[in-house]
């Protein structure tokens, strides 16, 4: 999957992507909506095998990243996969189970 955009996932590419292919387009959206999320500068980048609440992220911000989340999947992702001492690869896993559950 070539260059996934920050507003919207095609659930129906993603489903046939292969499982390592899915886990990276997922990375690249998360770490594109996290730094706008959290206001990071150009020069800096999210860590994706770092926890998330140590790179900023709140309840509020969870809560706004699930909203992106599920408008762009257009399936539900429960907040606690986002509160939880996760990193970016570890969410982008837990949201290629829940594309293959839907």
């Amino acid at each position: 999957m070539s260059g996934t955009p920050t507003t919207a996932l095609d659930l129906g590419a993603l489903r046939e992507t292969p499982g390592d292919d899915r886990r990276r387009a997922f990375e690249t959206f998360l770490c594109r909506n996290l730094a706008q999320h959290l206001d990071i500068p150009p020069a800096h980048r999210i860590a994706r095998n770092r926890p998330l609440y140590t790179q900023g992220i709140d309840s509020l911000t969870a809560l706004t990243l699930q909203r992106t989340l599920e408008s762009a999947l257009n399936i539900p992702v429960p907040a606690h996969h986002l509160l939880r001492e996760q990193s970016v690869g570890e969410l982008a896993a837990t949201l290629s189970d829940l594309v293959d559950r839907t």
